[in-house]
């Protein structure tokens, strides 16, 4: 999951001018494209809201990349259509955008539907 402008800029300030910052609000969203740096193509329109993470595992390798992972499973109802990507925010409503990347296979739903998220499928990578 590459992490967003926002979250990039905010590692940069910590690491190098001691500049602290603090996420208090892991959420997911559902995109329809590719969210980019920004977070674009979020879903939209009832029953969807994006849906609060927590916890997440301990960090740990995947190959050359460290990792946290979801562990709980998590069911985040939309409107029909097909999503294609998944995200993260700081905030259930506006917020941050974190990140976010490819779902493993794209999801076609009917209006009301369930995207589900598997327990430890979500991972958070930074290499």
């Amino acid at each position: 999951m590459p992490f967003s402008d926002y979250l990039d800029q905010k590692i940069l300030e910590k690491a190098f001018l001691g500049q602290d910052f603090q996420v208090t609000e892991h959420c997911c969203s559902l995109h329809t494209a590719d969210p980019g740096k920004t977070g674009e193509s979020e879903a939209s329109g009832a029953p969807y809201a994006r849906k609060a993470v927590t916890p997440f595992t301990s960090v740990d390798s995947d190959g050359n990349a460290k990792r946290v992972r979801n562990v709980a499973l998590l069911l985040i109802q939309v409107p029909a259509g097909t999503y294609t990507h998944i995200g993260m925010w700081d905030a259930v409503t506006g917020g941050n955008f974190l990140g976010g990347g490819p779902l493993s296979s794209p999801a076609t739903v009917n209006d009301g539907d369930f995207v589900i998220v598997r327990e430890n499928d979500l991972s958070i990578l930074q290499d």
